[in-house]
């Protein structure tokens, strides 16, 4: 493959009008430039376009090698590798090392071991680097849709952004939000250029491929047209709303901050709901990862609407607390185990007073997976894996024992008390006081650490995805 030829052919036919100024002073602002490369149309189309030579000496291929489709994986990494090698651009790659081998995968897992390649691969240059990414139109709509239904707010339904800073302050420019996939390929296909094609985009597993191939063209047809550049263009408009918004928040947070670690009740208390929102997430933030569950934000939302005074976990030692007319501050407490029945949100650790932190998040199970969990390979001590039933969301609550707590554990015939339980599996006495007892919304219960998982929500055959529960004491 002529690359050379190929980038020259691509600038000509698609010119540079169609990227917008912001983008190319960002870029000559910017020292270095890294290009995130998986050797898939979008980015392959984004190095051409992008290895000019006025930017060549300043400009890296990064390629990170998930290892989750085995050689084809490495022929992803020997692709983009020749190809930096035709167009003469510095390339560096990495490879994923798992400490879990063969368990089931989840988009934040991976996404996490992406971001820290490209973070150790800028090094302490992170200030001066920019990281282009291939993200299109068509991303834009699905992340839509995506963000929609996962109730996310204003900041999250504007994604992807054109630029963005990320962990270790990596900084993403993403140059082709209003190119469509289709005007990508058409463009890659007029200099015959060749590609990677990912052939689990293809599958049902996940979400946004679900998204992509049967929501979206439903969504076009009842639309009677392409929705990819409507969804850009809302995006956009978003993004102007939320960056005006947090620009007020700002000013405002000046005013309800009393002192460090403490705002002021009753001048909260007069603010819209959106401002309240970002008070008490900035006020939660400070000092700590950990954020405010979304079902604990907005129990705490409703006590300052009703006035009422409040106490709500955020990890283990540090809690949240309001006194009604006064103040609203961090507080930290010891082991005193006296928590309720509350909300297990998906994908956010809840810690609790006692110690001990319980993580809930969906996540996909091949057949080789399936087969481990229901030979038993997995102990039941810090972690199960329960059916979704019928791919619907499994909200979980958790709470302490309760005396008479009874169910259904695999392996067992009919319903067994804890208590009988514990004793069969010589839990100790103070384990059994302190441990959590993870149940469903009807009071069901669905495990408990050490235990094994109900047999109502044993994984089936056909099951493709499921709720891992994992605990840490």
């Amino acid at each position: 493959m002529d690359w050379i030829k190929a980038r020259r052919c691509l600038r000509s036919n698609v010119g540079v009008d169609w990227l917008p100024k912001r983008i190319w002073e960002r870029i000559d602002n910017s020292k270095r430039l890294y290009i995130a490369c998986s050797g898939g149309a979008d980015s392959v189309f984004l190095t051409l376009f992008f290895s000019m030579e006025e930017l060549r000496d300043r400009l890296t291929v990064l390629h990170f090698n998930h290892r989750l489709r085995g050689e084809e994986s490495d022929q992803d990494e020997c692709f983009v590798r020749e190809l930096c090698s035709g167009l003469g651009l510095a390339f560096l790659s990495d490879s994923w090392e798992r400490s879990d081998e063969g368990g089931p995968v989840s988009e934040e897992l991976a996404r996490d071991a992406r971001m820290g390649f490209f973070a150790k691969s800028i090094g302490k240059h992170i200030v001066d680097s920019v990281i282009l990414t291939g993200h299109h139109a068509d991303d834009v709509a699905e992340t839509l849709l995506m963000r929609i239904s996962r109730g996310s707010g204003l900041q999250g339904i504007c994604a992807p952004r054109e630029f963005s800073q990320g962990v270790a302050g990596l900084c993403f420019v993403r140059p082709l939000l209003k190119v469509r996939r289709e005007e990508i390929l058409k463009g890659l296909s007029g200099v015959k250029a060749i590609w990677r094609e990912d052939k689990s985009n293809q599958t049902d597993r996940f979400y946004r491929n679900r998204l992509r191939k049967d929501v979206v063209p439903a969504w076009e047809e009842a639309a009677e047209r392409p929705v990819s550049a409507g969804a850009s263009m809302s995006r956009e408009l978003l993004e102007e709303d939320w960056i005006a918004l947090e620009q007020v928040f700002e000013l405002k947070w000046k005013e309800i901050e009393v002192k460090e670690g403490v705002i002021g009740w009753e001048r909260l208390a007069k603010e819209p709901r959106a401002i309240q929102r970002r008070a008490l997430s900035r006020l939660v933030s400070a000092g700590s990862n950990a954020p405010l569950a979304s079902q604990a934000m907005e129990g705490v939302l409703e006590s300052i609407r009703c006035c009422k005074s409040f106490k709500v976990s955020i990890e283990h030692g540090r809690w949240i607390e309001g006194t009604s007319g006064e103040k609203v501050w961090i507080s930290k407490i010891g082991r005193i185990v006296d928590w309720k029945s509350q909300a297990v949100p998906e994908g956010v650790a809840v810690y609790f007073p006692g110690g001990g932190k319980l993580l809930a998040q969906e996540v996909e199970i091949d057949v080789e997976m399936l087969e481990k969990v229901r030979s038993g390979e997995f102990s039941h001590n810090n972690g199960v894996y329960l059916s979704l039933k019928a791919k619907q969301r499994l909200k979980t609550e958790v709470r302490l024992r309760r005396p008479g707590d009874a169910y259904q554990p695999m392996g067992r015939e009919s319903v067994v008390q804890l208590k009988e339980l514990f004793i069969d599996r010589k839990i100790p006495r103070e384990e059994r006081r302190t441990n959590p007892v993870i149940i469903a919304p009807d009071g069901e219960i669905l495990w408990v650490p050490g235990l094994p998982p109900s047999k109502n929500y044993r994984l089936t055959e056909i099951a493709t995805r499921a709720l891992q529960l994992t605990y840490e004491k």
